[in-house]
């Protein structure tokens, strides 16, 4: 194989990575979305709307205006959810709760 025909492969593998890279990038935010967005439904208490509290959480992340700390919040409710098998309502509405700065 050619020096020019080892530089188009290398080129390629590099070209492959950066677009896996930049999609994996774009696309985490939507992930954790929709990953928090079910574990909370599927741990809300029973008789709980699922689609209340889709309404709840995206009004909450609408409300914060920074990616990074919409993201932060994301990770904070995963952690909560984490730890419990079945949230409590009062749990519910403390993770569904805006924070105060």
């Amino acid at each position: 194989m050619s020096f020019r025909n080892r530089s188009i492969v290398v080129a390629t593998i590099l070209l492959l990575g950066l677009i896996t890279y930049a999609a994996a990038k774009y696309y985490a935010p939507s992930l954790v979305l929709y990953v928090v967005e079910q574990t909370l439904i599927q741990k809300a208490p029973e008789g709980s709307n699922p689609a209340l509290l889709r309404e709840r959480l995206h009004s909450l992340l609408a409300e914060i205006t920074d990616e990074n700390e919409k993201m932060a919040r994301l990770l904070r409710i995963s952690e909560q959810l984490e730890k419990v098998q079945i949230l409590k309502p009062e749990d519910l509405d403390n993770l569904l709760a805006v924070e105060k700065h």
